[in-house]
């Protein structure tokens, strides 16, 4: 988490060092997201085969490396390629890791145990945002990639005694793995509203920083200020214990979504909304789970990259008005669409006993 949120206090003085603009430089963001997005399937494939514990330390132990080689690019290019590694060897960390918690814990109760992994997501949140901001105002953008390394790699160390939960090993073709998942018609819903969701929880959220900035804010505190999302998410994971054993999914999905349209209280929408898609995605194809996530993961960081790209612009114009328009605007199909379509999901059980027909209706 501390890898992925650093960019946004990172933007400008890259920019800076490689005398590029900021719709250029917007590429570091864009191209980590489209990797982050187009990755996670093969992981997928690969934790239903050889195990999650395995594939999580693989990717750790990869983003290191990645990490290592952003912070030495000589030139904007080499940063490029970089970041994109970065995002193509990192995704396979937190799908999988939601992966593990769903084989461990049943529908009715996995929310709360995926909201108790939100506050780590929290700490390397604010971590990654106010570390990188204040790294880069007193040292260098380049020495603040240093430490994401060192913790994945200890982390991969660290990750030896944790038990594997993979229960059976998956020999299908994974071509026809990602197909099972595929004709499911919740599953086909879930993804094409994950691309939605990507783009107003991950995409758009990019262009705080560097908004900040461009009003004369140092990166420190554009950093202090985006750190404030962390937080955000760190008391809502604590207030969903309360709020989730006395209300249903669907009315937490439109909490959340709600959180993001007035005031963009990402934090909250995090905690209450992404929470909520990131459970209903374990569940769709409980058979092929790991498949289903990280498809689910790819749809999200792919409508990241989509909107990251899309607005950037209107971010190099200085037109952040009209890009957090934009972006509240696309929030509103996520919460009235998203939230009917959760209160209509009957869970797998439910599913597995009903004819394929009436999978989504």
């Amino acid at each position: 988490m501390a890898d992925r949120f650093a960019v946004a206090p990172l933007l400008i003085p890259m920019a800076v060092t490689f005398h590029v603009s900021l719709a250029a430089i917007s590429g570091v963001a864009s191209l980590y997201y489209l990797a982050y997005g187009l990755l996670p399937t093969a992981y997928g494939v690969l934790a239903d085969r050889f195990g999650r514990v395995r594939v999580i330390r693989v990717a750790l132990l990869g983003t290191a490396v990645a990490d290592v080689l952003s912070a030495l690019s000589p030139n904007l290019t080499a940063l490029l390629v970089a970041r994109f590694l970065t995002g193509g060897i990192a995704c396979g960390v937190m799908p999988t890791t939601l992966v593990y918690l769903a084989d461990r814990f049943p529908f009715t109760v996995r929310q709360q145990a995926i909201t108790n992994v939100l506050v780590f997501v929290a700490l390397g949140t604010a971590a990654g945002t106010l570390g990188a901001g204040l790294t880069a105002h007193l040292l260098s953008w380049r020495a603040f990639f240093v430490i994401p390394a060192a913790i994945a790699l200890g982390v991969a160390i660290a990750l030896r005694r944790v038990p594997e939960s993979l229960a059976t090993r998956s020999s299908q073709n994974p071509l026809r793995q990602v197909a099972s998942v595929l004709k499911h018609g919740w599953a086909l819903f879930l993804l094409a509203v994950a691309v939605l969701v990507g783009a107003v929880m991950f995409g758009f959220v990019t262009y705080l920083a560097p908004a900040l900035e461009a009003m004369g804010q140092s990166p420190a505190i554009a950093g202090v200020v985006v750190a404030s999302y962390g937080l955000s998410v760190l008391i809502c994971t604590r207030a969903f214990r309360y709020v989730a054993r006395r209300t249903p999914a669907a009315l937490i999905l439109a909490g959340g979504a709600g959180m993001l349209l007035i005031g963009y209280l990402a934090g909250g929408a995090y905690a209450f909304m992404q929470s909520t898609f990131q459970t209903w995605a374990t569940d769709v194809v409980p058979e092929a789970r790991a498949t289903a996530t990280s498809l689910f993961a790819t749809a999200i960081f792919g409508g990241a990259a989509l909107a990251t790209s899309g607005v950037a612009g209107l971010a190099g114009a200085h037109q952040y008005s009209s890009l957090f328009t934009i972006a509240a605007i696309v929030t509103v199909p996520v919460l009235i669409i998203g939230s009917l379509a959760r209160w209509r999901y009957p869970g797998s059980d439910a599913i597995d006993e009903a004819p394929p027909s009436s999978q989504i209706g």
